[in-house]
């Protein structure tokens, strides 16, 4: 039984669908235009087909041409504002890290200020006082 299902799925096996399908098709028709005679009803006439027109070929294959120059136009486009994003996120990360780099080395040089002491131990009061001050400067209630 696994061997029949492999063969659903091979290009010889639909193939043969396709055209039991179309025969069977063609069959009913028949039999129904058949019937829709016998018991005295307008069999439809075939549908004729018309010839096509060359110009009308040229100009579908024309409006084709400019389908696909106006699709890869469409695509370059698409290329150029991905790189231009991918551009500007790069430029935003870069940006992102040296301010991340900068308030690194103002925190490490505030800490060293604050962390300072005298000969005998005590901490150096200074450098805290301004540090409070640039804090009460900084802060938007006090504007």
């Amino acid at each position: 039984m696994a061997k029949v299902e492999k063969k659903k799925f091979t290009k010889e096996y639909r193939l043969k669908e396709i055209e039991k399908n179309l025969t069977k098709k063609a069959r009913l028709k028949k039999g129904y235009l058949k019937a829709l005679k016998d018991e005295g009803y307008a069999v439809p006439d075939k549908p004729k087909y018309e010839k096509y027109d060359k110009s009308t070929t040229d100009a579908k294959k024309a409006l084709n041409k400019q389908k696909v120059r106006d699709q890869k136009e469409e695509h370059r486009q698409r290329k150029r504002t991905q790189k231009e994003k991918e551009q500007s996120f790069k430029e935003q990360e870069i940006r992102r890290i040296q301010v991340s780099k900068d308030k690194q080395v103002d925190r490490e040089k505030r800490a060293k200020k604050l962390t300072q002491r005298t000969r005998r131990g005590q901490p150096v009061m200074g450098p805290k006082i301004n540090d409070l001050l640039d804090k009460i400067k900084n802060d938007e209630t006090y504007q």
